[in-house]
Order: structure tokens, then C-alpha cells, then sequence
């Protein structure tokens, strides 16, 4: 009876299995556009060389190109896998790189990967169109959402950091292989 009695409590007192975050999505997503003072190619060919993450962009602790498929001359698509380490918390996915020459590189993390539910970036380059030989604008799309409810958590206190962190360490990198980016352009508007 008294087996009866403790199993009836256990039932009764039993706490929910988080019901009230199940239907809530965690999925953050950045936009931005920006002109950049260096050519299509420069930034182009930073964003492309993934091997060099760990280098320069904040958080990232290692970066490898495990495999690489030339679909032709100009696109090529890679597997990579990416290490990010922030106050403690170490983590490593593998995400899958479209590059399409010059102006192109998509990065999603791969099938299957247990940090992510969803990662995908987009990188869009074209030269500007008042300065095509020393400037491009820059369109930059992020959005994830973790798998994890912690690190879910973590990206709500960071992300606006992280996405303009991001943009900012591919152009610090451009600036340490190029030099200085060229001048601001200036743009006069006619007014009647």
C-alpha cells in the first residue's frame, strides 16, 4: 500500500516536460548591406579561404577544409569543419560551403549536426557601381537557431554582437592582407 501510495505522489507531483518552450522558435536572423573599401576579388577571397577562420574571427577556436569539389572552373563546394568556443563552451560542427567566383559563398551546417537545428550564411559581393575597381557592396545574410536551449539562451544576450563582430573581422582581415581600405565614397545628391 505503501509502494501504492509513493507511486500515486510521483505521478500526481510529475513537473511537465518543458511544454512551454516546445512550440517557441530560437531562430535569430541578421540582414545587412555595406559598402567595403576593398575590391569583389579581395573580399571574395577572404570569405572563401575558410582555413584561415580561426585566424581572425572571433570565437572561432579551429577551422579545416575537409573536402573540396570543384564543379568547375569558377564554383566549388566544401566541407569544413568549424570550432567555436566562448566563456567556457566548446563546440565543433561541420558546415557545407557553396563558392561561386567572384561574388558568392553560402556556408549551411551540414545535415544531421547536433549544435544547429539551422545555420545558414550568405555572402553576396558586387562591385560598386560608382567605384568598381576599389570598392563592393556587401550583402549579408545570417540565420540559426540552435539545437540547445543554453546556447539558445546565449544568443539572445550576443547576437547583436556577433553579427556585426562577424562583418567586422572579414574587413579587419582585408585590412591586414591589403592595407588600409580605400577612401569612403562620396555621394553628392542633387537638390532642386
Amino acid at each position: 500500500m505503501l509502494l501504492n501510495l509513493t507511486n500515486a505522489l510521483k505521478s500526481a507531483l510529475k513537473v511537465p516536460q518543458r511544454t512551454f518552450f516546445n512550440g517557441l522558435s530560437f531562430k535569430k536572423t541578421y540582414n545587412g548591406h555595406k559598402v567595403i573599401g576593398y575590391t569583389q576579388r579581395q573580399l571574395y577571397d577572404v570569405v572563401s579561404n575558410i582555413d584561415e577562420y580561426k585566424n581572425f574571427i572571433p570565437y572561432c577556436t579551429h577551422s579545416i577544409v575537409v573536402k573540396t569539389q570543384n564543379i568547375n572552373n569558377r564554383n566549388k563546394k566544401l566541407t569544413a569543419i568549424l570550432g567555436v568556443g566562448f566563456d567556457g563552451y566548446d563546440e565543433t560542427y561541420a558546415s557545407e560551403v557553396i563558392c561561386e567566383r567572384p561574388g558568392f559563398v553560402r556556408a549551411e551546417a551540414a545535415p544531421n549536426e547536433s549544435l544547429f537545428k539551422q545555420l545558414s550564411t550568405v555572402w553576396e559581393l558586387t562591385p560598386h557601381h560608382d567605384s568598381p575597381s576599389t570598392h563592393c557592396n556587401l550583402n549579408f545574410h545570417l540565420e540559426f537557431e540552435f539545437s540547445s536551449f543554453i546556447y539558445s539562451q546565449l544568443a539572445n544576450v550576443f547576437f547583436d554582437n556577433v553579427s556585426t563582430l562577424m562583418v567586422d573581422a572579414f574587413e579587419r582581415r582585408c585590412y591586414t592582407l591589403y592595407g588600409p581600405p580605400a577612401p569612403p565614397i562620396l555621394t553628392i545628391k542633387k537638390t532642386d
